[in-house]
């Protein structure tokens, strides 16, 4: 074999090595190593919908999660956004996993973090226990269970604002109300609840990021596989949401930018 054909042979491998290296994703990672990622926690009272809601931003339409199936350790999840790489920290919620969301949360404070998604879902939340006692015969949900779980999304919030909920250590914050589907014939009341009620009440110095408040929906699905869906809320008004919500992290990566 002579030098031409011998560098013709090389070359033809380094080409199917580069080729099969990009099919691999070796480079991809190799160069993500080097991007500005962003770093978003993503927090939340057990059931709200913290994990299917990332879900949806890679995959579309996501898995309905079942309550039996909660978020038992902190989860980073990497995903690139309009050519911006965000690593979302998603968190348990559930009660017995204080010490592990406050080591989490405590972590924001050696490591830059840009913003929170605090996930709410107006009381909707699914967990273990079951629907006993939530939802009735004809698939009406419980006032009381409702009005006791938002009580809960506002007490979880005094876990995670003393150490984040300031200007000093994130640069914007998002209250994200899932399960649209549950609740979009109340629309008007459940954000007037989040933007200016008891909820928006709580958020104390974070008030300073001017926080949005966001509606969405991760998967269109009957509350614990039983309730009543108002049958208003379709596959557009979701695929609408979703792409608002894409485009409110990348304008919010924008304003973190300018902050620095």
């Amino acid at each position: 074999m002579d030098a031409f054909s011998g560098g013709a042979v090389g070359g033809k491998l380094a080409v199917e090595a580069v080729k099969f290296g990009v099919r691999r994703g070796w480079f991809r990672r190799f160069a993500d190593n080097f991007r500005k990622k962003h770093r978003v926690f993503v927090l939340g009272s057990t059931g709200v919908g913290k994990t299917n809601f990332l879900l949806s931003l890679r995959k579309e339409p996501p898995p309905a999660i079942s309550h039996q199936d909660r978020t038992e350790f902190v989860t980073s999840h990497t995903l690139d956004i309009g050519n911006n790489l965000f690593v979302f920290v998603d968190t348990p919620g559930q009660p017995g996993h204080e010490s592990r969301r406050g080591q989490a949360i405590r972590s924001a404070q050696r490591v830059k973090t840009t913003g929170v998604i605090n996930v709410v879902s107006y009381g909707y939340h699914e967990y273990r226990r079951g629907s006993e006692g939530i939802v009735g015969a004809g698939g009406s949900v419980d006032s009381t269970f409702l009005t006791e779980r938002r009580e809960a999304e506002i007490a979880a919030l005094a876990e995670w604002l003393p150490v984040l909920g300031s200007v000093h250590t994130i640069s914007w914050m998002v209250t994200l109300v899932t399960k649209a589907d549950l609740w979009w014939d109340r629309r008007d009341e459940v954000l007037d609840y989040y933007t200016s009620g008891n909820y928006a009440r709580a958020l104390q110095s974070v008030k300073e990021l001017s926080p949005s408040v966001i509606e969405y929906c991760s998967v269109i699905h009957k509350f614990y596989g039983a309730g009543v869906l108002p049958g208003i809320f379709d596959e557009g008004n979701k695929a609408q949401l979703r792409d608002r919500m894409l485009r409110a992290l990348i304008a919010a990566v924008g304003r973190g930018d300018h902050r620095e």
